[in-house]
């Protein structure tokens, strides 16, 4: 895990960043449908786990968008790469539990991790120990998945009287709309990290990446 502290005497942001920093919920939280057509069949044609592709495929989109990598620790507003995914799982008692997949450039390695990942934690005790008194893990985003509902709107558990600038995700129920295929997502940023503009082009970097559901096969340079 790596990053560096930005300098905010030299941030355009940071007038912003200050603004925000004072409230006492400063998140915003968008939700979209996002075109998984592309992708699904791809997955279906070529036997990927459809789950595991768009999980890598929204990590690469993290990876591409420099606003998600900031983070609010203490005083300082850092940057770190490269950025991961921890998302929440069901248990065969179906309670949650969460699961941490490190950043992997090409698909094969990341679904290999993931599945060693998903049998290790569902397999684990949820203890609440674990988190009690441990630092935040920054160098991720949050995810769930409800693959039940077909939402429209989404909101987070959040401890509001700690700073938690994390991004939080959630991916919804797969729908067939005519000859397409949908899902609906929700993004929620702090605003002093980002404005909606930066969510939009990660948003635009998330479906192009759908949309070439090939670089699934395509090994690294």
């Amino acid at each position: 895990m790596t990053y560096y502290v930005v300098n905010q005497s030299q941030w355009p942001r940071a007038e912003h960043f200050k603004l925000y920093q004072g409230f006492s919920h400063p998140w915003y939280n968008i939700c979209l449908n996002i075109d998984v057509t592309e992708l699904y069949q791809y997955c279906k044609r070529h036997d990927h786990r459809f789950f595991h592709s768009y999980l890598y495929m929204t990590q690469q989109a993290l990876n591409q968008c420099k606003p998600m990598a900031y983070r609010l620790v203490e005083d300082e507003v850092r940057v770190y790469s490269p950025i991961g995914i921890s998302v929440a799982l069901l248990a065969e008692d179906e309670s949650v539990r969460f699961c941490d997949l490190p950043y992997a450039t090409e698909f094969k390695p990341f679904t290999q991790g993931a599945t060693q990942a998903e049998i290790d934690i569902k397999s684990s005790p949820f203890i609440l120990e674990q988190f009690i008194g441990k630092e935040m893990r920054q160098n991720t985003i949050h995810l769930t998945v409800l693959p039940w509902v077909d939402f429209t709107s989404m909101t987070h558990a959040r401890d509001t009287k700690h700073p938690d600038s994390i991004p939080k995700m959630a991916l919804g129920k797969l729908v067939k709309s005519g000859d397409c295929w949908r899902m609906p997502l929700s993004i929620e940023v702090h605003h002093g990290m980002m404005d909606g503009l930066h969510v939009g082009q990660f948003i635009e970097t998330l479906q192009a990446l759908f949309d070439q559901p090939s670089l699934l096969d395509a090994t690294a340079e």
